[in-house]
């Protein structure tokens, strides 16, 4: 059954300023992308506004391409050693896959989780490892 969900904490993002290759991690390789300059290399935070970290102390790090960015976050005041701080504006819809997903993501390389959430927002569908998506998502109710 598909739900709306929005992020419910900060990331910390910054500008790429030059061609980068960024691995996403939980719990294992999830997926890997490269960021072009300007490109925005994104940390998702904690509640405390440190890097969200899965059980190896990888840290949850990702790619949105610039022009899709400000569509998705606002810029709110703080920052880190990742980035300038930013909230989420956008509501994705999300449906669960208990048996987990394996999939080409829109930036054209594999994404996979043992169990997660494939997320629609906008015109893109990718993935999200489901501790991830409950550690930095809520579910909205209306």
């Amino acid at each position: 059954m598909p739900v709306r969900a929005r992020k419910k904490s900060l990331v910390a993002a910054r500008k790429a300023e030059r061609r980068e290759k960024v691995d996403t991690h939980w719990n294992g390789q999830e997926t890997t992308n490269t960021a072009h300059p300007g490109d925005f290399v994104v940390t998702s935070l904690a509640h405390n506004h440190t890097a969200l970290r899965d059980r190896s102390g990888s840290i949850n790090s990702y790619v949105i391409r610039a022009k899709t960015f400000a569509k998705l976050y606002a810029s709110v005041p703080g920052g880190n050693k990742f980035g300038r701080f930013y909230a989420a504006v956008s509501v994705v819809t999300a449906i669960y896959f208990s048996g987990g997903f394996d999939i080409l993501a829109p930036w054209g390389r594999r994404q996979r989780a043992l169990k997660g959430y494939l997320l629609l927002n906008g015109n893109e569908v990718y993935g999200n490892n489901a501790e991830t998506f409950e550690a930095t998502y809520a579910v909205l109710t209306t």
